[in-house]
């Protein structure tokens, strides 16, 4: 009797080499829309950090405006619909002269209020006075409404920052009113 033992072949248990390429595929596929997810989040993220940056600017421009003669701007609101500095086209330090002599301050007061730089960028604050709104004011048939439009002038603080410059999404808008000394 003779006893015949089979050789068996080497078993060795791991994974093929299409099981290996599926498996960097799927995780290369899991990898890829999370770095999208990510780089969307940030740009998002980016974009809000601007626009509070832009808040804040029209926020700081209403109160510097706020606390300026009410005579003197409802004067100059008068003639004109805005308030900004003009740009110089060799320069890009921006014109504050005119916004600066009306309001008896130094250029560079009036320069970081309405042409600010924050963290590099340059951005520019235009102050509209709205006229619409104080003749609707003047002429209401509310007494209360009539009353108060001598003592206040509304106004539309536009910060608008760098990029497309017809882009409305570069832009925050604040309304407000610069009222009276009298009543201040």
């Amino acid at each position: 009797m003779e006893i015949v033992v089979k050789q068996q072949g080497s078993k060795e248990d791991g994974f093929s080499l299409i099981e290996v390429l599926a498996a960097i595929t799927i995780l290369s596929i899991v990898a890829l829309v999370l770095s999208s997810y990510f780089t969307s989040s940030l740009s998002y993220s980016k974009k809000n950090q601007n626009k509070t940056i832009m808040v804040n600017l029209a926020r700081n421009a209403l109160f510097y405006m706020e606390k300026q003669s009410f005579s003197v701007l409802s004067g100059y609101f008068e003639d004109t619909d805005s308030l900004k500095c003009k740009k110089k086209p060799e320069s890009p330090v921006q014109d504050c002269s005119e916004p600066a002599s009306l309001l008896s301050a130094d250029e560079d007061v009036v320069r970081g209020v309405l042409s600010p730089t924050v963290n590099g960028i340059q951005y520019s604050v235009s102050i509209q006075y709205q006229r619409n709104l104080h003749e609707d004011m003047l002429h209401s048939t509310d007494e209360t409404k009539k009353n108060s439009a001598k003592y206040l002038l509304p106004v539309k603080v536009t910060v608008q920052g760098p990029g497309d410059n017809g882009s409305r999404a570069n832009e925050t808008v604040v309304e407000g009113y610069i009222t009276d000394e009298t009543i201040r």
